[in-house]
């Protein structure tokens, strides 16, 4: 497919009031879906992000920074006031292909009018033990501390980052297993009350979690050509200004979306015969399995 972009939703096409239908200004496959709530992936959640119980997330909306105001959707889907430097709200992203015609052999429709496009990849959700995975898990867990596993020569950006403080970056290697792609990955340390997994765990600080490398579905606006992440990817970035204006396109959102985001969604090439090896892990990752199985090679 052509050239794309990335960005979030605004306020306004995210505005949704079911009392005064006429006041409502919501991008049309979000009437459709009747609320803007959306799941979190095991990912958002294991990078800190607010979640309840039914698993949905508060996410972002594109600020207005001419007012300096911060806008997120609650899980109730309701348009809230944010802080500026609260790292803890998810990421939706909304895709636009510069040529419109790229992707129209590749939507999906379904039952209830809503229209769908699988396109690029990401690590979404972790391995569970309690299931036909759990072999998986215990394979990729050996391979990695034997430093066995495949890469793919494929890394993936994240943010770290605690309220009101400019953000580390880490990355997480990706690997290959059986034909399929895989990324371990470490909690954030700034994971602030009780966080679960789409599993239901709470979340262990201190394991290595494995997270599946699986396709990305977009819901399809037709008016717009918008397509919106039907479920949020990540979370700890924010809106630091990285540069002179106060356009959105000057924010370390807008930067961390198309600089880093942008290529991490595009399907790897596998590398042969590239062996996985401790000193390029994240640092959290090596003092994990430095501190639990002994120094490597």
């Amino acid at each position: 497919m052509d050239e794309f972009e990335l960005r979030l939703l605004t306020k306004e096409e995210a505005y949704i009031d079911d009392e005064e239908e006429t006041k409502t200004t919501a991008l049309e496959v979000l009437r459709k879906r009747n609320n803007l709530s959306a799941d979190n992936t095991d990912l958002t959640c294991l990078m800190g992000s607010y979640t309840d119980a039914d698993d949905t997330s508060y996410y972002n909306l594109q600020p207005n920074l001419s007012d300096k105001k911060f806008y997120y959707v609650n899980d109730d889907g309701c348009i809230e006031e944010r802080e500026n430097y609260n790292r803890f709200f998810a990421v939706r992203p909304v895709l636009y292909f510069l040529n419109s015609n790229a992707y129209r052999d590749n939507l999906i429709y379904d039952k209830h009018r809503i229209t769908r496009l699988k396109y690029g990849e990401y690590p979404q959700y972790v391995l569970r033990e309690s299931s036909n995975e759990e072999k998986i898990l215990n394979e990729l867990n050996k391979k990695l501390i034997g430093q066995t596993l495949t890469k793919t020569g494929k890394t993936y950006c994240f943010y770290y980052g605690v309220n009101g403080k400019r953000p580390s970056i880490c990355y997480g290697t990706e690997y290959l297993y059986k034909e399929k792609k895989y990324m371990p990955f470490i909690a954030t340390t700034s994971l602030d009350g009780d966080m679960y997994l789409s599993t239901g765990d709470d979340i262990d600080p201190y394991r290595i979690y494995w997270l599946k490398v699986e396709p990305i579905t977009w819901l399809y606006d037709e008016d717009t050509h918008l397509f919106i992440s039907e479920k949020t990817l990540v979370s700890g970035v924010g809106f630091e200004f990285v540069k002179k204006g106060k356009s959105f396109k000057s924010t370390e959102m807008y930067e961390f979306l198309n600089m880093h985001l942008k290529q991490d969604i595009i399907p790897s090439r596998i590398v042969e015969e590239n062996k996985s090896s401790l000193l390029d892990s994240s640092e959290p990752l090596k003092k994990y399995v430095y501190k639990r199985y002994g120094k490597r090679g």
